[in-house]
């Protein structure tokens, strides 16, 4: 073998050796190497951020204004376990019902287990279940009768969309989620229909 071949070898090799470490191997072939989470034991993490409309199922007396929707929002990170499982975190807001001469207003912290069913190579189902401790304050008028005053705790939380990959760092997502909060007086149901984006780091 010449001198110049034995030096493109040499050089080929070690342009091979430094690639390796960046590649895992699977039964399909070479794929990029797992991309990072924030976290523990999760890898490809990412964090969203949603905005929409929310939807009280709060009742409302007569003779008073009643606007149980408002615009609200949420913060997510996440992180995957398996492909197809992971865990997310995050804050919801869902605004305000003006109701019962006052109104009636709920957020919270969320921590939910997500389910990923790939539709195509753009598409996919994520659904998620899990529980959110929320924080409400209702105030009302003392002519309706209602209760009023500020509660805390955990309750149910589920919801269900579908994320369509724009790249390989982001993905728009259209979802429906619904968040049981206790209110003063008992627990009620609030569902927010949002769009949002998801970045992938």
């Amino acid at each position: 073998m010449s001198q110049r071949r034995l030096r493109r070898s040499a050089c080929a090799w070690g342009l091979a050796a430094l690639a390796l470490p960046a590649m895992a191997q699977d039964g399909q072939g070479l794929r990029v190497q797992e991309r990072p989470s924030w976290i523990p034991h999760t890898t490809h993490g990412y964090l969203g951020i949603n905005l929409g409309r929310s939807d009280f199922d709060v009742s409302c007396s007569g003779g008073f204004r009643c606007d149980r929707t408002d615009w609200g929002g949420k913060i997510s990170l996440g992180g995957m376990a398996t492909p197809n499982f992971g865990v997310e975190v995050g804050y919801v807001n869902v605004g305000e019902a003006d109701r019962d001469g006052g109104s009636t207003e709920a957020q919270g912290i969320n921590i939910s287990a997500v389910g990923v069913l790939p539709l195509s190579t753009s598409f996919s189902l994520v659904g998620r279940l899990g529980t959110t401790y929320g924080w409400t304050d209702t105030s009302a008028s003392s002519q309706s009768g209602a209760d009023t005053g500020s509660a805390h705790g955990f309750g149910l939380s589920y919801g269900a969309g579908l994320s369509l990959d724009l790249s390989r760092d982001w993905a728009a997502v259209l979802e429906w989620d619904r968040y049981r909060f206790r209110f003063e007086g008992g627990r009620d149901d609030v569902d927010l229909y949002s769009i949002g984006l998801k970045y992938k780091f």
